[in-house]
């Protein structure tokens, strides 16, 4: 069979002493977590322990608000067991996944600089940076996302990942460190830039929300009437003789600013590069869908199609070498054909000849995935377990 197929990027199969897959790792390294956790609960021995083990982070508040202890009650009735672990599965991931986009973003955005050729300082030096470089102590601690310098003016950003998301309390939260510097008539020792920086600006509506919500903040310190029209303008305002605050809207907005602090004529196009680097990977929507879809056959069939292509894989005595791993789009074509043409169970969740054979393609990539991690594989699920 001559077919192409669909090609994967899979960061967890490439080399990992490759620069560029290191660098990427880097930056995606709490989804990779994420993806990792999805294929080793897939490819669980006890399926008490693998992906049905989802079922345990179900508290009783879920169990009443969402009528799954109702559910749980009929679950002799495999589609009312189905909900329960397919609810369960669905809360494990989103609340997983949200807690690790914010890690990406801030990421992404200590890479660009650093490409930028501006020092970045790793998040666990922020509180030293402050204190000792800027003579910033404040009562209470406080956050920062980035913290970068460029040998004559220190760079704080503040990421807020959508305009749509965050109450009043979240709004205020992004400028308690330049308002609580006032309050307690802190001299800071070099020049601050503080960005905060709205990645996704969707239709703005929450814009001016956020506007006032700085504004009521700083209200008490510093006189707002020139403030409003400046950062709805993505101006910067000075709010103290050493720190100027910016709003940026958008990767425009905010790639204009960091042009101006790093003062690298090629920043923009670092910008766009790094995120189209970071854009093209494949490992967690792959784990994510596949282990979506076989909850569903292991919770209403009792057994996966995991399950069913690793007995094939043995029937077959195949082994994944080093060497598979390494060439793995070939390797998983390859063993993917030979098993296409054994598949007479009736499990696959597509039913093209050619789609059949491209996710049986996935389901040995995945397998590849839990070969090569299987050594992490209770450590990573134990720790997910306590997440909630």
């Amino acid at each position: 069979m001559g077919q192409e197929l669909q090609d994967r990027k899979l960061i967890l199969l490439e080399d990992d002493m490759d620069p560029s897959i290191s660098k990427l790792k880097d930056i995606l390294e709490s989804p990779l977590g994420l993806a990792k956790a999805l294929v080793c609960l897939s490819f669980g021995q006890d399926s008490s322990r693998g992906l049905l083990s989802v079922r345990e982070k179900l508290d009783s508040i879920k169990r009443m608000a969402a009528g799954l202890a109702s559910a749980e009650a009929k679950s002799d009735y495999k589609v009312a067991n189905y909900a329960v672990y397919l609810f369960a599965f669905q809360q494990f991931f989103h609340s997983s996944y949200r807690a690790r986009q914010g890690n990406v973003l801030e990421a992404v955005v200590r890479t660009i600089l650093t490409d930028s050729k501006v020092i970045v300082y790793k998040k666990n030096k922020h509180k030293f940076v402050l204190r000792n470089q800027l003579g910033i102590v404040t009562r209470s601690d406080h956050d920062l996302d980035v913290m970068a310098w460029n040998q004559l003016e220190y760079l704080l950003v503040q990421i807020r990942s959508r305009d749509d998301t965050g109450g009043t309390t979240a709004k205020g939260s992004l400028v308690e460190l330049p308002r609580d510097i006032l309050r307690e008539r802190i001299s800071v020792s070099s020049p601050v830039r503080y960005v905060i920086y709205v990645w996704e600006p969707l239709k703005e509506n929450q814009k001016q929300s956020l506007i006032n919500k700085i504004l009521g903040e700083l209200r008490e310190q510093v006189n707002t009437t020139v403030l409003e029209e400046k950062l709805d303008h993505g101006e910067p305002v000075e709010i103290h003789e050493k720190i100027k605050l910016q709003l940026a809207y958008g990767a425009k907005q905010f790639a204009d600013i960091l042009l101006q602090f790093a003062k690298n004529p090629q920043v923009k196009n670092v910008f766009e590069r790094t995120i189209q680097f970071v854009s093209s990977w494949d490992d967690l929507w792959l784990s994510y869908a596949i282990s979506s879809l076989e909850l569903e056959r292991l919770t209403i069939d009792s057994k996966s199609n995991f399950q069913i292509m690793e007995e094939k894989l043995k029937s077959d005595n195949i082994v994944f070498t080093r060497e598979d791993l390494r060439q793995y789009l070939e390797a998983s074509k390859t063993y993917a054909v030979k098993l296409l043409p054994k598949w007479t169970e009736d499990t696959l969740p597509v039913s093209s000849p050619a789609d059949q054979l491209i996710y049986i393609r996935d389901l040995i990539l995945l397998k590849m995935i839990h070969q090569k991690i299987q050594g992490e594989c209770s450590s990573i699920t134990e720790q997910f377990r306590k997440i909630d």
